[in-house]
């Protein structure tokens, strides 16, 4: 055992300055969390912004929501990257386990699609289709099984309570939802830094709301503004804005802003 230390650190200089973050990840596999924890802040000061060390990094972090942050950085930054999938699917997972089952399933959805490599897509579907059923969306189920059972027929979807579809297609009731206008948003903060509006938007997506983050332009100045979509009337909105404020203690606007709208 002694000697197995020993090769291991041996080896784990050596693998600091190869960046060979895969083999840090088998390090971590195989129980061997310490020794990788020891070299992590070295790592991390001479490759700040390789994404298998941002990963890396996020995997290591005890803290939730600090991970949730850096797996979300990951993706911002590296969305190609061969560790986005898995960026994508542990915020899932963190939305899943904390009981926010609709930020849980509005993230999952998207994955196979996005990334329909990623080697556990069953996975992946099966916290879709739970995350959906937890919130009675049935029709979301019944619509996103039909997409997943044409693009990956050796699915197993028998669990799920819906009969095989020939061809997907958006149930007849998910319509007019789409079509309905919703022009309002409701703005809790606008920031130069994106990491700090990306901060701002997972604690609100913590409390249940769909945030997203808007570019604008204000004064000569490139923000990133924090918004919670969409709303289809001011006074729904401002519910929604005093409630997030009595939570987290952010002010708020109310902002007309239509999709076609530019900022």
């Amino acid at each position: 055992m002694l000697k197995m230390i020993r090769i291991t650190s041996f080896f784990i200089p050596f693998l600091l300055f190869a960046q060979n973050v895969d083999m840090y990840l088998s390090l971590l596999h195989e129980g061997q969390t310490e020794g990788v924890k020891e070299y992590l802040p070295e790592l991390i000061s001479k490759y700040p912004n390789d994404p298998g060390v941002l990963y890396l990094q996020a995997l290591m972090t005890s803290d939730g929501m600090k991970s949730l942050e850096m797996y979300s950085n990951l993706l911002d930054k590296f969305p190609a990257s061969k560790y986005a999938p898995d960026a994508a699917v542990k915020i899932g997972e963190y939305f899943y386990a904390r009981g926010l089952y609709s930020q849980a399933g509005r993230q999952l959805c998207q994955i196979p699609r996005r990334y329909p490599r990623f080697p556990d897509i069953q996975r992946v579907v099966d916290l879709t289709v739970s995350s959906f059923k937890a919130i009675g969306e049935e029709d979301s189920v019944r619509y996103y099984v039909g997409i997943y059972q044409s693009m990956f027929p050796a699915l197993d979807v028998e669990g799920y309570g819906v009969t095989k579809l020939k061809r997907p297609s958006s149930p007849m009731k998910l319509k007019p939802k789409l079509m309905e206008p919703k022009p309002y948003v409701v703005q809790i903060g606008a920031f130069g830094n994106v990491g700090n509006a990306n901060r701002m938007k997972l604690q609100v997506s913590q409390i249940g709301y769909e945030v997203e983050i808007s570019p604008v332009q204000t004064n000569g100045r490139k923000l990133h503004a924090v918004r919670v979509v969409r709303f289809k009337n001011k006074s729904e909105a401002e519910r929604v804005g005093k409630v997030i404020k009595k939570k987290l203690g952010t002010d708020y606007r109310v902002l007309y802003r239509p999709k076609s709208y530019k900022k």
